[in-house]
């Protein structure tokens, strides 16, 4: 028999990205995969969607069946009891359905229940959920651009800010120089919290201030906008980057890491805006280097993989 295999989820409230991670540590690129989410279902619709991925990622892993499933992983956005797999997303149009729900337990059930599946389940298999940040930040911190340094502290950038503090390859989410959690979104900054400011939307709303508000333009235009040269926008990025690094730096400043490592949507923009983050958090005493991930994707799965054989000792 071959060695076991990892089949890693990044659930999104659009949409689900996945792919099988095999015992050494490869992402199967043949596996990589995209479904909707779904995210509107009943918890019945919600689980048995989740095993047909599941089911549809097995079969292009391992045609032969002769592969045995180490994990199941997933990256989950939050509010979320990781540890005992209960979602508490209220309020966020997505995951609704599965409030208050042990939904990890339901899901092992459906899944133990499932002859596809269930046949090809190792003995000592696992499955766990952990936030979605935290889990690209694992990635980074072994297999991306944190894997040479002891402290990093890695963002995503997307709808919000997600984030991960990383130690000699430990997530540390309780300590005195972390916020609570490892988590930014919910630090004050401004009239609200970083998570206002630092997004999607955040960024839309700086635009506005810069007279950029034509329909439809959404970040990539106006990156677009900016690499062409149009003044408004390179100012636009200057000033986002400013708006992290002064929203972020107190956080960071406590805990001093050795690089900053940026993932997610807006990160394929960051050569736009880095600069002036670092400038800004090297003003307020923050010195460190600040890199973009290759494949945000990559480390993530890499992350949920990370995460599954820790837990399996």
């Amino acid at each position: 028999m071959k060695k076991g295999i990892y089949l890693t989820f990044d659930v999104g409230g659009t949409s689900i990205k996945a792919g099988v991670v095999d015992g050494s540590g490869e992402v199967l690129t043949h596996t990589l995969s995209q479904y909707e989410s779904k995210a509107n279902g009943t918890a019945t619709e919600i689980i048995d969607h989740f095993i047909h991925m599941a089911v549809d990622l097995l079969d292009k892993a391992d045609i032969d069946k002769q592969q045995r499933i180490a994990g199941i992983g997933y990256a989950f956005p939050g509010p979320f009891d990781y540890e005992q797999g209960i979602s508490y997303i209220q309020g966020l149009d997505k995951f609704e359905g599965l409030y208050g729900l042990r939904f990890g337990d339901l899901l092992r059930k459906g899944i133990e229940e499932n002859g596809q599946i269930a046949a090809r389940m190792d003995r000592e298999s696992i499955l766990r959920f952990e936030n979605d940040a935290a889990l690209f930040a694992l990635g980074e911190a072994y297999f991306g651009q944190a894997a040479t340094f002891r402290k990093a502290v890695c963002f995503t950038l997307g709808t919000g800010v997600g984030s991960g503090f990383m130690e000699s390859g430990h997530l540390i989410k309780q300590r005195e120089d972390i916020p609570a959690n490892g988590w930014v979104y919910h630090l004050p900054y401004r009239s609200g919290i970083a998570d206002d400011y630092i997004s999607r939307r955040g960024l839309l709303e700086l635009a506005r201030d810069f007279g950029l508000n034509r329909s439809g333009q959404d970040v990539k235009e106006l990156a677009d906008a900016a690499r062409r040269g149009e003044e408004a926008a390179l100012q636009l990025f200057n000033a986002f980057g400013r708006q992290m690094g002064e929203a972020l730096a107190s956080a960071l400043k406590t805990f001093a890491p050795d690089i900053i490592v940026l993932g997610g949507q807006i990160s394929k923009s960051g050569e736009l805006f880095v600069p002036s983050f670092s400038r800004e958090l090297s003003h307020r005493g923050v010195i460190t280097s600040v890199a973009i991930s290759t494949d945000s994707l990559r480390s993530t799965l890499l992350g949920i993989y990370q995460m599954l054989q820790a837990h399996r000792g």
